[in-house]
């Protein structure tokens, strides 16, 4: 049997079709069919049973999160799913009554932690932005940060937080001596000014625990579904301890890097956004630029991923990121 990391995706994919089938084992479901939705870091599989329900079984990457993470995940969905009418994925136990089922095949190296919930119909927001989606959206944050607040998680959840660049212990391949080839001495001395503000922003919130609690941490346009004018979050993975403030930026950091948007149009949407979330919450953001500040966090964060991973490309994505900063560091502002 050829190696795992020698396969084409097409053959990875068979194998992981493997690995679903055997963690679908688990279920007392009447399976009918099952179809590969994603195959990046994580792999998701769409499916289909006898029944009019379908479900998405999720193989988490062993590298990405840890099994603490993912059961603070699974019980924040849980209570969402019984608490509230927001739509999100609802996990199922396995026949022993786990939400996290660990599957081993054949011909791939690692477990697999596999999660079942159910389906969630539409398409991505992405394909849907317009400022009415964005108030829309801000109501529905809003809605996901005052179920946070009072909800209390089983003992032994993970208590990881939000509370630096790297919060879950990515190594700094940015900012190592080794990396000083990726910048021009201009740019290194913008990235660590920006870096130094943040890292003040963080101390700043995190002195402070009130108002606390799980944050989703990745809503963005490719993780809310519109269906029937309904948004609806899913994929919770990233799932942290933090503030409202923080996961608000996230919102708007995908927003401001991953559409075509125009800066006037990211603008409108912010504040249509902002719109939506006053109508039940108060905004979030204490100080003037805090949510920009945990924005350029965020870039900084995605700098060191193209340190790590892509680094031929990191010089000229350092170069064009610093010019942001400087602008940032003048204004208060991050634009696109």
């Amino acid at each position: 049997m050829r190696p795992f990391s020698e396969l084409s995706p097409r053959g990875q994919a068979g194998r992981w079709r493997q690995m679903a089938l055997a963690a679908l084992r688990y279920y007392d479901l009447d399976v009918r069919r099952v179809r590969l939705i994603a195959h990046q870091l994580n792999v998701v599989f769409r499916v289909e049973t006898a029944e009019p329900q379908t479900y998405g079984l999720r193989i988490s990457h062993p590298t990405w999160r840890t099994v603490e993470d993912l059961e603070l995940e699974v019980s924040w969905l849980r209570a969402l799913s019984a608490e509230t009418d927001l739509g999100t994925p609802r996990p199922y136990a396995n026949r022993a009554g786990d939400y996290i089922t660990m599957v081993t095949v054949v011909g791939i190296p690692e477990p697999g932690r596999c999660v079942l919930m159910s389906w969630i119909p539409g398409t991505d927001l992405i394909k849907h932005l317009s400022e009415a989606n964005l108030y829309k959206l801000g109501i529905l944050a809003a809605r996901l940060h005052i179920h946070a607040a009072g909800f209390v998680p089983p003992p032994g959840m993970s208590q990881r937080q939000m509370d630096g660049i790297y919060a879950r212990g990515e190594p700094d391949a940015l900012f190592a001596t080794e990396s000083a080839a990726l910048f021009s001495p201009a740019s290194r001395a913008v990235f660590a000014r920006v870096r130094e503000h943040v890292q003040e922003a963080f101390a700043a919130l995190y002195a402070d625990p009130r108002g606390r609690r799980v944050i989703h941490n990745d809503l963005h346009q490719e993780n809310v579904k519109v269906f029937q004018g309904r948004l609806r979050p899913l994929d919770f993975e990233d799932a942290i301890w933090g503030y409202p403030v923080q996961d608000i930026a996230m919102t708007f950091a995908d927003l401001l890097v991953y559409t075509e948007l125009r800066p006037d149009e990211y603008q409108a949407s912010r504040r249509a956004f902002e719109r939506g979330y006053c109508t039940l919450a108060p905004w979030p953001e204490n100080t003037p630029g805090q949510i920009d500040t945990f924005i350029a966090g965020r870039q900084i964060w995605r700098a060191n991923f193209v340190a790590r991973f892509e680094t031929p490309h990191a010089y000229l994505f350092n170069d064009r990121l610093a010019a942001r900063f400087q602008s940032f560091l003048d204004t208060g502002v991050l634009g696109k």
